[in-house]
């Protein structure tokens, strides 16, 4: 169902070989956890972006905003502007479950991939300025 992303190409993008390398370890259980939360449209939601991040050169504000939507949906988080997803089906997973420990997991390390992206942009805003700065000399 789910196929590996490319280990031999290298992106020059260090952001999407970042995120490819996260869908690469974590994209079906990203995908399941999709599912129990908003049913078949989460996991074509998940599969969508996996398939925009195997056909991406770098990582783009479309496929930036997908990943801070699905961080949104497995959060709950009940403000989403472009979909409006029926979280009905989540309300029947039990808190202590191993399901609810995993889908808590993963969106803790959505989160964290989040950050180190945009870790990533500063150090890059840096690095733009710094070059600036040496032209400019």
């Amino acid at each position: 169902m789910l196929l590996n992303f490319p280990t031999t190409i290298l992106s020059a993008d260090p952001q999407l070989a970042l995120v490819r390398a996260h869908f690469n370890e974590h994209g079906p259980a990203l995908c399941h956890a999709a599912e129990l939360i908003d049913g078949m449209a989460g996991g074509a939601r998940v599969l969508r972006l996996m398939s925009a991040l195997r056909e991406a050169s770098r990582l783009d504000r479309t496929i930036r905003c997908r990943l801070v939507n699905l961080h949104r949906l497995l959060s709950l988080d009940p403000i989403i502007e472009e979909f409006e997803p029926d979280l009905t089906s989540w309300m029947h997973l039990d808190p202590a479950s191993d399901e609810v420990a995993e889908l808590c997991l993963l969106t803790d390390r959505l989160y964290d991939l989040l950050v180190n992206i945009g870790e990533l942009d500063a150090e890059e805003h840096m690095q733009a300025i710094r070059r600036q700065k040496l032209r400019a000399a």
